[in-house]
């Protein structure tokens, strides 16, 4: 894993990457969710998508892992956000000390950074969010785009359910051993319907939090995506091939923002709801979303749908 000190309007802007194939193939960046290191976008995986001839980039988003920290920002007011949003509603608007657009410019600094002008990119949940506008900020860059178990910002979808909210809000013990726990609960949650093998799982959960627990910088993210415009009739102007990927048992970000993505993004974007996915991408569903990305990035501009036939969504 490497640091890219990267142009940014923040004076010392940095981000931590990895890479996976070979240089001199087509660029894939991928673009995690919120409060979440790069290391979920597991080896394996990023070792598949490369196997298709992509070289593979992952990093940490600002203010998490090992990339820059803004705690000179101080924590955000999230009780007082919570209380406000009670007040006037979800349907107002609030104010952050960086938004999606900035973390978007981000993810093309990295690529320039690498010398890259132009990359297919693939973004989960925030990091879906974060694609969606780097598409609409900078088309020319944007090869295809992969927005998985996201959203379009909004208001009128559903929330996601109380029980899996309220758990992410939980603070853990001050031990290492409790923030691991609080971690694989958190997964555990997140992934329903699924269960992720609880060994991997605990492997994992202590590998994150031995690296970087740094949940402030997570609330701050919160933030971004809580001030997020709506993208919903911006997205039909995209016109490089797009796919919309879900879970059907997705409970933190219901399916019915995936299908409203699609429907905003309109003409031949391809939908896939993989009906026992939850919020996370499991093992076992590697090979389907790998597939998807690489049938989507294949696609010609205007040249038809995604064939989706031959994938198994149906997965236990």
């Amino acid at each position: 894993m490497v640091r890219a000190d990267i142009e940014s309007t923040v004076e010392g802007m940095y981000l931590e990457y990895d890479t996976f194939g070979d240089p001199s193939d087509p660029a894939f960046l991928l673009v995690m969710g919120l409060s979440v290191q790069m290391l979920a976008w597991r080896e394996e995986f990023c070792e598949k998508l490369a196997s298709h001839g992509y070289y593979v980039i992952r990093f940490d988003n600002r203010d998490i892992g090992l990339s820059k920290h803004f705690d000179h920002l101080g924590p955000p007011p999230l009780i007082r956000r919570v209380i406000y949003n009670l007040l006037f509603g979800r349907f107002s608007k609030i104010g952050t000390p960086y938004t999606l657009d900035d973390m978007a410019r981000d993810s093309f600094g990295l690529l320039t950074h690498l010398g890259i002008e132009k990359a297919h990119i693939a973004g989960c949940s925030m990091g879906g969010m974060i694609c969606q506008t780097m598409a609409l900020m900078s088309p020319e860059r944007v090869l295809s785009l992969a927005s998985i178990m996201s959203t379009t910002g909004a208001r009128n979808l559903p929330d996601g359910d109380l029980d899996v909210r309220l758990m992410l809000l939980k603070r853990p013990g001050p031990t290492h051993e409790d923030r691991v726990a609080r971690t694989v609960d958190a997964i555990n949650m997140i992934s329903r319907p699924q269960t992720p093998d609880p060994t991997d799982l605990s492997y994992y959960a202590d590998r994150v939090v031995s690296r970087c627990w740094h949940p402030v910088g997570g609330a701050r993210q919160m933030n971004a995506i809580l001030a997020q415009d709506d993208r919903t009739s911006s997205l039909g102007g995209l016109e490089m091939p797009c796919v919309v990927v879900h879970g059907g048992g997705d409970t933190l970000v219901p399916v019915e923002h995936g299908r409203a993505t699609a429907k905003a993004i309109g003409g031949d974007v391809g939908l896939v709801v993989i009906e026992r996915m939850g919020h996370a991408i499991s093992k076992k569903f590697y090979d389907v979303v790998v597939t998807t990305l690489v049938k989507n990035a294949s696609r010609k501009k205007g040249g038809g749908g995604i064939d989706i036939s031959d994938l198994d969504l149906t997965l236990e």
